[in-house]
């Protein structure tokens, strides 16, 4: 079983919030404080944090092993928040397990397999070692908008996640592909990218909300791939008014379908 944090009850709308590779539920902290009024369940995704025990071994598993979860705590269907990492486990939550969840958002990912020749695979690889470098793993942190370089850290000091975790996690991001599934993922769903993101992922903003009979798109100006570390007020706000079906922020601009 996954370790989780939480903060909340079942009485209240439960919110199971998924987070960027390298990172753990702590991530969340911040957003959990300005989501009072929600039960927030903040799993530790295989593979990092005090799930390390649990082996990261693709997309679907961790969909399954979040799925256990949720039933184990047994709320009524959860809201879902991905970044990242999370938001490709959470779209293989919607495809796997829907009846679980009664909406999501989800940011950082696209809908098709990324170009990459053999050469950025290896420069990917090998950048991955340098996770063993707590100063690194802190330069990775700020690079995402969190102030508090200690999260992307275990209280030992070790790394969340280990090199061969984050590799797999990059091969198989790189290798996503949503399409086939995105006309049959019913859920209400609400994809965000920030405005500086990889051009793979605002590319796939329209795809989605093209091809999901449930999706909207929005982009987030003047930030990027860790807009909502960067701005966790914007994120709590959009949650908050997707899930209780509000008018979204001003802030988030549309997206013109070509």
């Amino acid at each position: 079983m996954l370790h989780y944090r939480h903060s909340g009850s079942n009485e209240q709308k439960s919110i199971v919030l998924l987070h960027a590779a390298g990172f753990d539920g702590r991530i969340w902290t911040r957003s959990a404080e300005l989501l009072s009024g929600f039960n927030c369940i903040c799993p530790d995704l295989p593979g990092h944090g005090k799930s390390e025990g649990v082996p990261f071994t693709d997309f679907d598993d961790a969909s399954d092993r979040v799925a256990e979860l949720i039933e184990s705590l047994d709320p009524k269907r959860v809201h879902l928040a991905g970044l990242s990492l999370g938001s490709y486990v959470g779209f293989r939550l919607l495809v796997r397990h829907p009846h679980l969840v009664e909406s999501a958002i989800f940011s950082g990912f696209q809908h098709n397999p990324i170009p990459a020749s053999v050469f950025i695979r290896a420069i990917m690889h090998a950048s991955t070692w340098m996770m063993n470098s707590k100063r690194n793993r802190e330069k990775m942190a700020r690079s995402m908008g969190v102030s508090d370089t200690k999260l992307i850290s275990q209280a030992s000091g070790r790394s969340n996640a280990s090199s061969r975790t984050m590799r797999k996690i990059g091969s198989l991001a790189l290798d996503f592909d949503a399409s086939p599934e995105l006309s049959h993922v019913a859920t209400r769903t609400l994809v965000v990218a920030g405005e500086k993101e990889h051009p793979a992922i605002l590319a796939s903003l329209s795809a989605f909300q093209a091809a999901m009979p449930n999706c909207t798109s929005r982009l987030v100006p003047g930030l990027g791939h860790g807009w909502i570390a960067n701005d966790n007020e914007l994120f709590a706000e959009t949650l908050r008014a997707w899930t209780e079906q509000q008018p979204l922020p001003d802030r988030l601009a549309e997206i013109t379908q070509g």
